[in-house]
């Protein structure tokens, strides 16, 4: 006589099987699959479109940024310095991260005081020199932590510290601070960066002798520094201890002043005659030219930091309001 046929299971989505008799877990998890499925059936075709979106989105975006700083180079600037300034601290403050949002109120009210400064009208002669003496050391600092860090990531990823004995947690740890020290070094440097460049057309606008079109409200001496309006003289300077530069235009400045102006300000020109500046007479050594390569990263990475979190924050945006998850 035959022996009689297994049972046979339904599974949740229905379809037989035979076998032995599922355990309740069994058929639970198969519930929950089923639910799953039900629940995401279509989600291909909502993927697709949200890729879409996305790939859009960054396109419309990268022109609209083009056509309003071709077009609207100051409001931009101001927008980015704002954003910059204000965006990172907030992403910091949600993510709980109180020790960057610490080291930015520092920042903040240390730099607000040397913002007060240069926008004061009528404003003292020895404050460009103060100003770019702030920024440079702020560069020089945010500079030197960023190798810092950059030089503890690479050993971290070549797992040098374990090479030399040290356990592999100790060695993570090494390479989140390593990140931590490149973040703060590029961060500060690019916000000092750019709050230096828009203060020294106001100081310079200011102090008389620079326009940004027309003609300078003042007439440049020969023995006058335009960015700080002290005197110079024929021989040096009135105070021996600071240095002259004389540009190929023929105007003379101290060489603090026009270091600052053209390496930390960012400007090519000679603020009064607007003739350009040869910048490899600055280039006294390697160092300078390290100095040109990492201001030069620091212009790229403005628009990571500042417009890569907007962009992607209204895309979200459109995601939710499209119902598209």
């Amino acid at each position: 006589m035959s022996a009689a046929p297994p049972p046979i299971e339904v599974l949740a989505h229905g379809t037989p099987q035979s076998g032995p008799p599922l355990s309740d877990a069994d058929q639970a998890l198969l519930e929950a699959e089923a639910r799953f499925a039900e629940e995401h059936r279509g989600h291909e075709k909502q993927h697709a479109t949200m890729a879409l979106i996305l790939i859009m989105g960054l396109i419309i975006s990268q022109l609209g940024i083009l056509v309003w700083k071709k077009y609207h180079i100051k409001s931009f600037q101001l927008a980015t310095l704002l954003g910059l300034w204000i965006v990172p601290p907030i992403m910091g403050f949600q993510a709980g991260n109180m020790r960057y949002v610490f080291v930015w109120v520092l920042f903040s009210l240390a730099n607000g005081w040397i913002v007060r400064m240069a926008l004061q009208n009528p404003m003292q002669s020895v404050t460009p020199r103060l100003v770019y003496k702030w920024y440079t050391w702020v560069y020089n600092l945010s500079y030197g932590i960023g190798v810092v860090g950059y030089v503890v990531v690479l050993l971290s990823f070549f797992h040098i510290p374990v090479v030399v004995g040290i356990r592999m947690e100790t060695e993570i740890k090494f390479f989140e601070t390593g990140v931590i020290l490149l973040f703060y070094g590029l961060y500060f440097g690019t916000l000092s960066r750019d709050f230096v460049e828009r203060l020294s057309d106001r100081m310079a606008t200011t102090m008389g002798y620079y326009s940004r079109t027309g003609f300078p409200r003042k007439h440049l001496r020969s023995n006058m520094c335009a960015i700080c309006g002290d005197t110079t003289t024929s021989d040096g300077t009135a105070d021996s201890s600071q240095k002259l530069h004389r540009l190929g235009c023929g105007h003379t400045y101290h060489e603090k002043c026009i270091r600052g102006w053209t390496i930390i300000g960012k400007k090519d020109s000679c603020p009064y005659c607007k003739e350009k500046v040869d910048l490899k007479a600055f280039k006294k050594n390697p160092w300078d030219t390290s100095q040109m390569l990492y201001l030069n990263l620091l212009d790229a990475l403005r628009y990571m930091i500042v417009w890569n979190p907007i962009i992607f924050l209204i895309i979200h945006l459109v995601f939710e309001i499209s119902g598209l998850k």
